[in-house]
C-alpha cells in the first residue's frame, strides 16, 4: 500500500507538492480545476451531507472518490460507506481544498433547487393532481399530445398515440375549465394572472412528477361552446438523444447530412408539417457539432435540453425578444454554429441569410411539404433567388413526415388482411408482385403495441445537397426540372422511401397513402385521363 503522509495544516504550496507525491505514487493526477473532470459529473446526492460534514473529501455519481487528504482514514470510511449503499467505490484523486470547496458549494445549490421544485415540499390542489395525473397516464402511454375539449356541457380528453387521436375519457365540463385554469395560471414558466378562454393563449409548462422532469407546450383556442385546449409532451425527463439512423433516415441521407454538418457556413434547412419532428432532427443535428464550437438556438419553447448549447427562450409575445431579435442578438455573441427554431416571417429568413453569408453555420426549420418547395416559401419570404443560389448560403434542404411503422409482434402478410384486398390490384398494377408479396399490414393489435397494431412511428425524408447544378436551377425558380435532375442522379423523394419502406415490411400501404397520397395507376401517371 501507498504511504505518504499529508499533514492537516499547512501552506498552499506545501499541500499541492504533498498531493503531487501521492498522484505520482498511485499513478494518477492532482485535480485541481473543474476542467480536469468529466463536466457531467456532478456530486452524488446521496453522498453530499456526509461529505460537507467532513470538508476534505467529496463523491462524484461516477463514484469517483476526490480528497486534499487523500491517505487519510476519511477516505476508508467513505469507501465503506459506498459499498454498505451498494456503490463500489471508484478511483481516489487527490484534489485541492479550492476545488473540494467548489464542488461541494454546486452541489448544495442543486439540491436545494431540487427541494424547491420537489413535489415534497408542495401541497397540491386536487385539479393539480389531476392535472399530473393526466399527463403522467399520457406519459406513460408514450402520447405525443393532449386534447382538452371544453365545451357547454361536457369536457372531452382525446389523446394522440402514433399520429392518431384516441379517446381517453369524458369529464364535466366545470372540471375541464379548472383544469385548463390550473395549467396556466399556477404551473406554466410565464404564469398569466387569468386565464382568459375567449383569446388564443399558449406558454410552457415544467412539471416534476415522481423523480421525472416533464415539459408541455400549452396552446388554448376559443371554439363554439367553448374552448380547446392542446398539450404537446416536450420531454419525458428519460428519452435519450435519438440518432438520424434511429430516427429513419437512411445511409445515403445521413452522410449527406454529416457531410453539410461539418461546413464552416451555409444554412442546412429542415422542412414539414406541423408535428412531424423537425425539432427532434435538430436535436440529434445539434448533437453532431464538436465541442470546440460555440452553439446558440433560438427556439420557442426550449423543447429538447443539449447541454452542449446555449439554448435561448423565445418570447414572441414581445417584440424584442422574437426569433429575428435574438437571431440578431446571438450573432453579437461570437456563435459558431446557430439554431433558429423556426422562419416564421421574412425578418427571421434575412437572419438566416446575414449568418449564412457572414461565417456561420444555420440549422433552422420551416413549414413546406417538400425539400424542394423550400426554395419556393423563401422567395415567397422576399428572399431574392439570386442571394438562394450564393454557394455560401443554402447547403443541405430537408424535408421529413412521419409514419407508423407496423408492430412487429401482430403484423400479418398484406395480401391475407381483408380491409387491404379491394386496394391490392391498384398497389400491384404501380409497385409490382413481388413488392406486394413482401409487403405486411397492420394486424389486430397485441399487447406489445398496447391493440393499436402500430410499433412506433418514422421519419421518411427527402435529403438534397445543394450542389451547383442545383443552384442553377434555384436561381430560374424551376423546381420541376430540378426534381427531373436530381431523380436522374439517384435521389429518393417520399414516394421512393415510402415504396421501401412497405416491401421491407415496415409500413402498412395505407400508412404510406397518408404521407404520397393514393397509390394507383392514375395518380402516378404522367398525364391525367379524363375519359
Amino acid at each position: 500500500m501507498v504511504q505518504v503522509v499529508l499533514p492537516p495544516e499547512g501552506g498552499e504550496q506545501e499541500q499541492l507538492i504533498l498531493l503531487e507525491q501521492y498522484a505520482t505514487a498511485t499513478k494518477t493526477k492532482v485535480l485541481t480545476s473543474p476542467s480536469d473532470l468529466d463536466t457531467k459529473d456532478r456530486v452524488m446526492d446521496e453522498m453530499l451531507a456526509w461529505c460537507k460534514e467532513q470538508e476534505n473529501i467529496v463523491v462524484l455519481r461516477s463514484a469517483t472518490i476526490l480528497s486534499s487528504d487523500p491517505t487519510s482514514r476519511t477516505v476508508q470510511n467513505c469507501k465503506s460507506l459506498l459499498l454498505s449503499k451498494g456503490v463500489y467505490p471508484g478511483q481516489v484523486y487527490a484534489t485541492t481544498k479550492s476545488l473540494l470547496s467548489l464542488l461541494l458549494a454546486s452541489g448544495e445549490e442543486e439540491d436545494t433547487a431540487k427541494k424547491h421544485k420537489g413535489e415534497t415540499t408542495t401541497t397540491f390542489s386536487d385539479q393539480q393532481k389531476h392535472l399530473r395525473d393526466l399527463v403522467y397516464e399520457a406519459v406513460m402511454q408514450n402520447v405525443s399530445d393532449i386534447h382538452i375539449q371544453i365545451r357547454e356541457l361536457y369536457t372531452k380528453i382525446r389523446m394522440r398515440q402514433h399520429g392518431e387521436l384516441r379517446v381517453y375519457a369524458e369529464w364535466s365540463e366545470k372540471l375541464g375549465r379548472e383544469i385548463a385554469s390550473v395549467a396556466f395560471n399556477k404551473e406554466t414558466d410565464h404564469a398569466t394572472s387569468h386565464f382568459n378562454p375567449l383569446v388564443p393563449q399558449d406558454a410552457s409548462m415544467p412539471l416534476k412528477m415522481r423523480g421525472r422532469d416533464i415539459r408541455l407546450r400549452l396552446a388554448s383556442m376559443p371554439a363554439h361552446g367553448g374552448f380547446d385546449m392542446v398539450m404537446r409532451i416536450l420531454g419525458t425527463g428519460e428519452e435519450h438523444g435519438k440518432t438520424l439512423e434511429e430516427l429513419g433516415y437512411t445511409t445515403n441521407q445521413i452522410t449527406i447530412i454529416k457531410m453539410a454538418m461539418k461546413l464552416p457556413f451555409g444554412a442546412i434547412i429542415v422542412a414539414g408539417p406541423t408535428g412531424s419532428g423537425k425539432t427532434t432532427t435538430l436535436a440529434s443535428c445539434m448533437e453532431m457539432v464538436e465541442s470546440t464550437l460555440k452553439l446558440y438556438s433560438i427556439e420557442d419553447p426550449v423543447e429538447k435540453v443539449v447541454l452542449e448549447a446555449t439554448q435561448v427562450p423565445v418570447n414572441t409575445e414581445k417584440e424584442d425578444r422574437g426569433f429575428a431579435n435574438m437571431g440578431r442578438a446571438s450573432l453579437r455573441m461570437d456563435p459558431d454554429v446557430i439554431i433558429i427554431g423556426e422562419m416564421r416571417d421574412e425578418d427571421t429568413a434575412h437572419v438566416m441569410i446575414r449568418a449564412s453569408i457572414t461565417g456561420h453555420l444555420v440549422l433552422t426549420t420551416l413549414h413546406t411539404n417538400r425539400a424542394t418547395a423550400i426554395v419556393t416559401r423563401l422567395v415567397d419570404m422576399g428572399i431574392s433567388p439570386v442571394l438562394l443560389s450564393d454557394s455560401s448560403v443554402l447547403r443541405c434542404l430537408m424535408c421529413q413526415r412521419l409514419v407508423a411503422k407496423i408492430c412487429s409482434g401482430c403484423a400479418i402478410p398484406l395480401r391475407t388482411s381483408p380491409k387491404h384486398q379491394q386496394f391490392i390490384p391498384d398497389w400491384e398494377a404501380v409497385l409490382g408482385k413481388e413488392v406486394l408479396d413482401r409487403a405486411k399490414a397492420r394486424g389486430n393489435g397485441c399487447a406489445k403495441c398496447n391493440r393499436s397494431g402500430v410499433g412506433g412511428r418514422m421519419v421518411i425524408a427527402e435529403v438534397i445537397w445543394v450542389d451547383e447544378e442545383s443552384r442553377s436551377f434555384i436561381q430560374k425558380c424551376d423546381t420541376l426540372s430540378w426534381e427531373k435532375y436530381l431523380k436522374e442522379h439517384g435521389w429518393e423523394n417520399f414516394y421512393d422511401r415510402a415504396i421501401d419502406l412497405i416491401q421491407l415490411g415496415l409500413c402498412d400501404p395505407f400508412d404510406a397513402e397518408k404521407v404520397v397520397g393514393p397509390i394507383n395507376p392514375a395518380t402516378q401517371a404522367k398525364t391525367y385521363s379524363y375519359r
